[in-house]
């Protein structure tokens, strides 16, 4: 007779199934119909392939955004299409990866490039929901703003609409709006300790402060937009990270995430070390105007760009249009918010040169440094499936080898005339001569 308590443990685990089993899903399954409503409405839709091992860590997660949205009574309709049963859907909507994710906004499709984790495509799900440009009422609302939003966010303030300052605004915000929230307010409403230029100005807040467009920066708006819309030292990632330096020189500090906070490690003080420097250089224009900080949770994108290892803590510059970086050198235990601040004013200067590019011979070491990369990976993560994997095909190849250097291919002139051949022959021309 089973114990008392493993009959408890099983039924608890055959109800937790059977709830499971009934929790009705907020994915709406789609198929070649959806070509004639997806310019209607607001559809968050994930296009896949059955066969597609990225597409099936993906499902579960998609059905926890399905029931976030639906918690939140959106309007966005969570949806996902097979493409290998409706081909002509993807084909329509030029699909070439899975899994793609689109958000289908009355006849706008916004593709999402983000991280396939419930809170980023849910937080792209509702800024790509919302107005392009929200309207703050109120100085209520102007505080629950501030208070309840941790990202960046721009304000037009002005009363008049139809000047050339709100119409580049606006355009900018319906390139951005999907990334970044836009909101417009009257002058009234603008707290005392803000002074404005002109009747009309642009105010981002971020990082518990805020700063005014200036047009003597030497960037237009939509530069000065495309810049600010990034924390002091956002985490930089693969999907992102040519989107944050895509103005700016990138300040990359090599961290992880697990020590990053903890100020009795190296990593810990190396990252409050270079959040300071990074204020610092926000006070200083010329490296505000030309620089971008940001932190890496390990070591991935770093060796990467300098194809080495890149020790932790540490730190380098990267541009992202050119894939040149800069090193400094020092010992991570040496350097300071000084130091730091000293080699980005010599790369201002021309006095730092400038490692890696996009020449052949750095384009050739990059193949060569990926391929032994991923070799090593595969060897590491599954030794014995990669040894069968290069092995077999490796001893097959030198079996055929071998055979083919070994084997003897001349010709024996008896195998041509044969010896009794050549004696019948012989006894016919004595029996003539006779």
């Amino acid at each position: 007779m089973l114990p008392f308590g493993v009959v408890c443990v099983v039924l608890l685990g055959f109800v937790d199934l059977t709830l499971a089993e009934n929790i009705q899903s907020q994915v709406v399954d789609l198929n070649d119909k959806f070509l004639q409503v997806k310019d209607s409405g607001l559809w968050f839709v994930a296009f896949f392939a059955p066969w597609c091992s990225h597409c099936k860590h993906l499902m579960p997660i998609w059905e926890h955004v399905g029931h976030a949205l639906a918690d939140r009574n959106s309007a966005v309709r969570v949806a996902k299409l097979d493409c290998t049963r409706y081909p002509s859907v993807a084909s329509m909507l030029k699909i070439s990866g899975y899994p793609t994710i689109i958000f289908f906004r009355e006849g706008l499709q916004i593709i999402y490039n983000g991280e396939k984790k419930k809170e980023p495509m849910l937080d792209f799900a509702v800024k790509t929901s919302g107005p392009i440009i929200g309207e703050i009422k109120s100085h209520v609302d102007l505080s629950e703003i501030r208070k309840g939003t941790k990202e960046p966010f721009f304000i037009y303030v002005g009363s008049n609409f139809e000047d050339e300052l709100y119409g580049e605004y606006s355009f900018v915000a319906s390139q951005l709006f999907s990334h970044s929230r836009f909101y417009r307010m009257a002058p009234s409403l603008v707290p005392q300790s803000i002074v404005l230029p002109s009747d009309s100005s642009v105010i981002v807040f971020k990082d518990n402060s805020y700063s005014l467009f200036d047009t003597n920066i030497g960037m237009n708006l939509s530069e000065w937009l495309q810049a600010e819309r990034w924390s002091i030292m956002p985490l930089v990632q693969s999907t992102n990270i040519r989107d944050i330096g895509q103005t700016r020189l990138l300040v990359l500090a090599v961290l992880n995430l697990v020590e990053r906070n903890n100020e009795s490690t190296e990593v810990g003080r190396f990252h409050t070390m270079m959040r300071r420097t990074a204020f610092a250089a926000r006070g200083i224009h010329e490296l505000r105007k030309r620089y971008q900080f940001g932190w890496l949770d390990g070591s991935e994108i770093a060796n990467n760009i300098v194809l080495g290892d890149m020790p932790q803590p540490n730190y380098l510059v990267f541009n992202v249009s050119s894939y040149e970086y800069y090193i400094s050198g020092d010992n991570p235990s040496v350097i300071t918010d000084k130091s730091v601040l000293s080699f980005l004013e010599r790369i201002v200067g021309g006095d730092v040169p400038p490692l890696g590019g996009r020449s052949f011979c750095q384009r050739v070491k990059r193949i060569v440094y990926e391929v032994t990369t991923n070799l090593y990976e595969m060897f590491r993560a599954q030794p014995l499936l990669t040894s069968c994997l290069f092995g077999v095909p490796l001893a097959f190849l030198s079996i055929i080898t071998y055979s083919i250097c070994s084997s003897d291919f001349s010709v024996d002139r008896e195998e041509i005339y044969p010896e009794d051949e050549s004696d019948i022959t012989d006894s016919d021309d004595h029996e003539k001569l006779d």
